[in-house]
């Protein structure tokens, strides 16, 4: 009896050594795999992975790793396939709720992004901070814009305002959600030897799904006369980022602004940084000598950093007269993207400028300006622009050509309700 229980106890202990040794043959390959992936080298850190796997069929940790490894290399639906392996084996850890959160936001997975939260939330998951970021890009980017404000009414969610991500986040669905903007705008415009003369312009832009659609009323006072001008403005979604602008104004006396104005252009995507447009506009002024005003214009923009330049040329047809003006843009962002600083550059009379629209001369005078503007938030739904503005800017055509200084005071606030 003696003996034979000897000769378990040592079948056991043989057993148990062959075990440690295949474990530790496990870890050791698990090892490399993990140092390889550190080194960037994910085709041999997956190779290197599964052979780990392959050997311990229950290891969820090789699993997750797996899943992170093919979603660094951007292969995010062989991934899921090994978060789906782990989650079998009931490797429902923080660590695993790290990776499949990631993976499925990598992936723009972003319904069944919101699935994963709510998942996480119900298995204890511990990263609040995490929690919320992921519920409110899945939010954002489903058009949930409810639920994510909603989250913030709990009182232990509003802390994480603090947290510059989720207040930008936050804040971006409160606007997506006020789908209604108020804009107020006043520009004083001074010369050398006239009187102040005054626009000011009232607007109410709204939101409804792939369109906004905007109406504006200005009002002008220049040189003595008074005039207002009803405007809309439509903007309309074609594809992902390419949409349709157009415009019409209506003038009730035709003096200062245009008696009718109308514009469409097409906006596009060139690429990831940069883009595009091509439309035209027609003005009518009915007290003009030169009465039909067709201009045909574009756009190119470029993004890169928090910078973004755009140069927009105009081509002017007044009867038998034609002239070419340009103008050139510049914005440097901040942090929020409503808050910048611009500068402006242009040479020629811009038909796009509605100080200058004012005065039915694009082809007869000729003009230089810069203007530098301050864009900055005030709250989460309001912000407000001030610019300044210097033109240099012809005032005859006589043989001995005159010019004069013009300065120009802006400033404009916007709401959202």
């Amino acid at each position: 009896m003696k003996k034979k229980f000897q000769l378990i106890v040592f079948l056991i202990m043989l057993a148990s050594t062959g075990f440690l040794q295949a474990q530790t043959n496990v870890d050791s390959i698990f090892a490399v795999a993990i140092e390889k992936a550190h080194g960037g080298a994910y085709a041999a850190a997956i190779r290197e992975a599964k052979t780990a796997l392959s050997a311990d069929t229950a290891r969820g940790d090789i699993c997750v790793f797996l899943a992170n490894v093919y979603s660094w290399s951007q292969k995010n639906d062989s991934a899921l396939l090994f978060i789906d392996k782990a989650k079998k084996l009931n490797y429902l850890n923080e660590e695993f709720y790290d990776s499949y959160l990631n993976i499925l936001l990598r992936s723009g997975k972003y319904e069944e992004l919101e699935a994963a939260c709510e998942e996480a939330e119900k298995n204890n998951y511990g990263d609040t901070k995490n929690l919320l970021t992921k519920k409110l890009i899945a939010y954002a980017q489903t058009g949930a814009y409810e639920k994510g404000i909603g989250l913030f009414k709990d009182e232990k969610n509003k802390v994480y305002l603090q947290e510059k991500t989720i207040d930008e986040l936050y804040t971006y669905l409160l606007m997506k959600q006020r789908t209604n903007l108020l804009s107020v705008n006043y520009s004083l415009d001074m010369f050398d030897n006239n009187d102040p003369q005054h626009l000011f312009s009232l607007g109410n832009a709204m939101q409804f799904k792939n369109r906004n659609i905007g109406l504006n009323a200005n009002y002008a006072h220049r040189f003595g006369k008074n005039d207002v001008q009803i405007e809309l403005n439509d903007y309309s979604v074609i594809y992902k980022k390419n949409y349709l602008y157009f415009n019409y104004g209506y003038a009730l006396t035709g003096d200062l602004f245009p008696r009718h104005r109308t514009g469409l252009e097409y906006y596009f995507a060139i690429s990831k940084h940069w883009d595009g447009s091509l439309g035209g506009r027609y003005m009518f002024y009915p007290n003009a000598d030169n009465k039909n005003v067709v201009i045909f214009t574009g756009n190119v923009g470029h993004y890169f950093g928090n910078n973004w330049v755009s140069l927009r040329p105009f081509y002017v047809v007044q009867n038998n007269l034609q002239s070419l003006s340009v103008v050139f843009k510049y914005r440097l962002y901040g942090s929020d993207n409503r808050n910048f600083w611009g500068l402006e550059a242009g040479v020629g009379n811009s038909p796009d400028d509605i100080l200058t629209t004012s005065q039915s001369s694009f082809n007869e005078l000729m003009s230089y300006r810069i203007r530098l503007e301050k864009n900055f938030k005030v709250n989460r739904i309001s912000d407000v622009n001030i610019g300044l503005g210097y033109m240099y800017e012809q005032i005859n055509q006589n043989a001995t050509k005159q010019f004069r200084n013009r300065y120009l005071v802006e400033v404009g606030y916007k709401y959202r309700f």
